[in-house]
């Protein structure tokens, strides 16, 4: 991973450091989202790179999996 990448990836390591409890992923068959369950929003993710690099992080670092999102809204 080059140094920009490393670093755009780090400006969003709230998702699995300080605010892991609120942002998990909910899998369906088209893969994984990222879920803001307390505020019940979606973190939306333009680059499909950066959006696979976020999701593997999230998954290295044990954020929860959800099977449907309404799991994850009701799980407050």
């Amino acid at each position: 991973m080059e140094e920009n990448e490393w670093m755009e990836v780090e400006d969003y390591s709230y998702l699995w450091k300080e605010e892991k409890e609120d942002y998990v992923l909910v899998k369906s068959s088209l893969g994984y989202s990222i879920i803001d369950k307390k505020h019940q929003m979606m973190l939306v993710v333009e680059d499909d790179e950066l959006a696979k690099k976020l999701i593997e992080k999230m998954l290295e670092n044990g954020n929860k999996i959800y099977e449907d999102i309404n799991q994850a809204y009701k799980d407050v």
